[in-house]
């Protein structure tokens, strides 16, 4: 069964210290005007990101039935292509990015994600400073 190639997601949204306040963010801005189900805009917490994708710490969501973006892809590979399935083992419906909308009030660190391989490396190398999986 073929699945429709576009449809709409539900973003989530990351609370950080640097994030901006309330409807400041354009982080919480664009999650009202989502209208994710049970979102409300809490004026006293600062909005930091905005993903869209299959992090597993808060995937996003097919809109209009719940499912978990992940699974739906896992359903339907031929939504992500077989050349990005074969090159990232996406084959699981993990997608091999994740799209961030910034609201930064604080001043942050810059972060660089290595590839899979060199991460490998660095956490062997130097696990107390490159920590989780690889």
């Amino acid at each position: 069964m073929s699945a429709t190639p576009v449809f709409k997601i539900a973003p989530t949204t990351q609370q950080y210290d640097w994030g901006k306040i309330g409807s400041t963010a354009k982080v919480a801005q664009f999650a009202a005007a989502s209208k994710l189900p049970g979102f409300t805009v809490d004026e006293s917490v600062p909005y930091a990101e905005l993903w869209m994708g299959t992090h597993v710490k808060s995937p996003s969501r097919i809109y209009d039935t719940g499912e978990v973006l992940s699974e739906h892809l896992a359903k339907h590979p031929e939504l992500i292509g077989p050349s990005v399935c074969e090159k990232f083992d996406a084959s699981n419906g993990n997608l091999p990015f994740l799209f961030k909308i910034l609201s930064i009030e604080k001043a942050l660190s810059i972060q660089s994600h290595p590839d899979k391989v060199t991460a490998e490396k660095l956490h062997v190398a130097q696990p107390d400073i490159y920590k989780g999986n690889v």
